[in-house]
């Protein structure tokens, strides 16, 4: 059994049953797949947004992302996150691995792309994201992730990826 409690644009909430050895009950929320973007300078840098999560009342650094719309492949959408949000166009896109952020609860999938030969641009910021845009090499992210001022999961993943399996296999 599953009963919607509540939807709006980005997600649809529901109350549902299972029976495995008697019956239990959880909530289940989708979301719609996420692209989460490794934007790679030809000097090697890596670009983080630092963006203002309000659910959380902080400023977080984090790896260009967003929402897939309706019938748009991935990576259409990374290229799309990647100029609105930081400006950069990317001249390849690379993909590398697909994520579930929340499995025990949440049905979206993140579809991570690495992309290289960027261009800058203007940004396309929406009216509710307050985006500052900063380049960091691999080491300074690292260092950053360990020493907690990187600490979304999304963007540690990423650069953790990038790191083991890209960079030191490339």
């Amino acid at each position: 059994m599953r009963k919607l409690v509540y939807k709006d644009r980005l997600i649809s909430v529901y109350e549902k049953s299972y029976r495995r050895s008697g019956s239990k009950s959880f909530v289940q929320i989708d979301e719609r797949d996420a692209v989460v973007v490794v934007p790679l300078l030809d000097n090697g840098k890596i670009v983080l947004e630092r963006q203002f999560r309000p659910a959380i009342g902080r400023w977080l650094y984090e790896l260009p992302a967003g929402h897939v719309d309706s019938g748009e492949k991935y990576v259409k959408t990374a290229r799309r996150e990647l100029r609105e949000e930081t400006g950069y166009r990317a001249g390849r896109l690379k993909r590398l691995f697909t994520a579930y952020p929340a499995p025990g609860i949440i049905t979206q999938r993140q579809v991570y792309f690495l992309a290289e030969n960027l261009v800058s641009g203007d940004t396309e910021l929406e009216d509710d994201e307050r985006i500052k845009i900063f380049e960091y090499t691999l080491n300074e992210l690292l260092r950053m992730i360990k020493g907690g001022r990187i600490i979304d999961n999304k963007t540690i993943a990423g650069i953790l990826y990038y790191s083991e399996f890209v960079k030191r296999n490339g």
